[in-house]
């Protein structure tokens, strides 16, 4: 049986209300960026985003919390800016994260996603290597527009963007370095999770705040290091959701066990037993399947050695981190409100 619930807070909260404040204007300079596109590659790329259906119907169902194009918007504000300056680099980091998935999805074999079958699935490993550097490039060229726009700082953010999905590339080159193996490090792991995850939503907050900044390094380094804790956030979540979220995902418990997957419960773990249980994991891990038996004999190491708890705490340590840079920044008073807001909401959330 899994352990008690999260030290954080006992409330699960709603999706802060700045995600809706800017979903329609990241929404619409999104499809912008395809409009106009007619090869039928490009209809494979509003499906992906979910404008679509498999036969280029137009869909206009939920497209997600559009997390990093929001953190990006929100920092510009924190800093005085206007956040429609920044739009262009907040697409430009959703589409360079979409361009990750694509690729994550054929190198993983993951079949669905949203609750739709993938790109490739659909359309192939080669439509949808093709479309996911499709998307890549039109990143690209939507950073571009900050300097058709005027923006003093575009060249930096081009070459920030640059770099932080390069970061993210390397994070994936580990991860699949890391699978199949049982020795992997719980330090090793969060050095793959800041660059795989953790990269493109830190350069979110940073680029924000550089577009939207008057001067100020000060704070967007500051800004930019509460984006690194966020970062971290955002995954070791994910990862307890991966074992103890089932029901609210629709996934059975235990998910990420059942696909070996070394997410950071698992490698702690995997780290911390011993004696016995060390040895009955490795052979668990060993096999070519992990049945219902060996996931429960998993969870129930887990329990014992309080690894969902020490996950949480994790990242609740590195929110108590971010707190105490936001409060230090002298933001507004309703940018400061609004992080907290989010993170809060990203330290508890079950989707």
């Amino acid at each position: 049986m899994p352990d008690s619930q999260p030290t954080g807070s006992s409330v699960v909260k709603e999706l802060p209300p700045v995600f809706t404040r800017h979903q329609a204007a990241i929404g619409a300079a999104l499809r912008v960026e395809l409009d106009g596109r007619a090869l039928p590659i490009y209809d494979s790329l509003r499906y992906y985003m979910g404008w679509a259906e498999v036969d280029g119907t137009l869909t206009y169902g939920p497209e997600g919390k559009r997390l990093r194009p929001t953190l990006c918007l929100l920092a510009c504000e924190a800093v005085g800016g206007d956040p429609a300056n920044a739009l262009p680099v907040a697409v430009a980091i959703e589409f360079a994260h979409n361009f990750s998935l694509i690729h994550d999805d054929i190198e993983d074999g993951d079949r669905t996603r949203h609750h739709r079958p993938t790109l490739w699935v659909v359309w192939g490993e080669p439509t949808a290597l093709i479309a996911g550097n499709n998307l890549l490039a039109i990143s690209d060229m939507a950073t571009q527009r900050l300097r058709d726009a005027g923006v003093s700082t575009a060249i930096k953010a081009g070459h920030i963007l640059t770099e932080r999905y390069l970061s993210m590339m390397e994070g994936q080159y580990l991860d699949i370095a890391y699978e199949g193996r049982t020795d992997v490090t719980v330090d090793e792991y969060l050095m793959m999770i800041e660059r795989k995850t953790g990269a493109l939503i830190e350069g979110a907050v940073e680029l924000g705040a550089l577009v939207g900044a008057r001067g100020s390094s000060e704070v967007v380094e500051g800004l930019r290091a509460v984006g690194d804790d966020i970062g971290r956030i955002f995954q070791i979540r994910d990862d307890v959701l991966g074992i103890w979220g089932g029901p609210a995902l629709g996934k059975p418990i235990g998910a990420d066990i059942t696909r070996k997957k070394n997410s950071l419960p698992v490698v702690h773990v995997l780290e911390h037993a011993r004696g016995a249980q060390q040895r009955e994991l490795q052979r668990i891990y060993a096999r070519d399947e992990i049945s219902a038996i060996d996931v429960e004999r998993v969870l129930d190491v887990m329990d014992g050695l309080g690894t969902q708890r020490w996950c949480q705490g994790q990242a609740e340590t590195r929110w108590n981190r971010a707190r105490k840079r936001l409060g230090s920044l002298q933001l507004s008073s309703d940018a400061t409100r609004e992080f907290l807001e989010l993170g809060e909401y990203l330290l508890v959330r079950e989707v």
